[in-house]
């Protein structure tokens, strides 16, 4: 059985922003690494509305075409629902995030992903993971756990448990 996660948009977008910053250049890496592990049937990836809207607001057509190319990896869809929406409330005002992002994490709890991968910061905080952690145990019995790809990767390569 393979594990399931979730990735949002700019995970997605990362091998084709500006490459000069080290730290994006290791997300994109860490992210091709992840389309390999998808392709050799080690990961199953969860998609949701909200993915699909941010990828299909992408102001370029040029990356919103090259980031629309990898959604074809995604093998579940989540739907938007009241479940989410009020999931997403709760977790944008009580770990104090962006609507969107909180949508986002939402979906994946909801949706049963066992790991959210994120590059943005703010989402990735470890006090921020563990408010996710704590507002998950209400939707979910298994662990739940919101990282950056690169850590995600490298816990993976090392053998580490997911």
């Amino acid at each position: 059985m393979t594990m399931l996660i979730y990735l949002d948009t700019n995970v997605y977008s990362r091998p084709f922003d500006n490459q000069n910053k080290p730290e994006i250049r290791s997300e994109a890496d860490a992210f091709m690494d992840i389309v390999s592990e998808i392709k050799s049937e080690k990961f199953t990836v969860l998609c949701s509305d909200i993915l699909m809207f941010e990828v299909y607001n992408i102001l370029s057509e040029d990356k919103r075409n090259k980031v629309k190319s990898y959604l074809g990896l995604c093998s579940q869809h989540i739907d938007n629902s009241d479940k989410i929406m009020n999931l997403g409330q709760q977790i944008g005002d009580r770990c104090q995030i962006r609507a969107r992002d909180a949508l986002h994490i939402a979906s994946a709890i909801i949706g049963g992903a066992r790991y959210c991968l994120s590059c943005d910061k703010k989402v990735t905080q470890m006090k921020q993971s563990r408010c996710y952690r704590s507002l998950a145990k209400a939707y979910r019995q298994e662990y739940f756990s919101v990282m950056n790809p690169v850590q995600f990767i490298n816990k993976f390569k090392k053998g580490g448990k997911l």
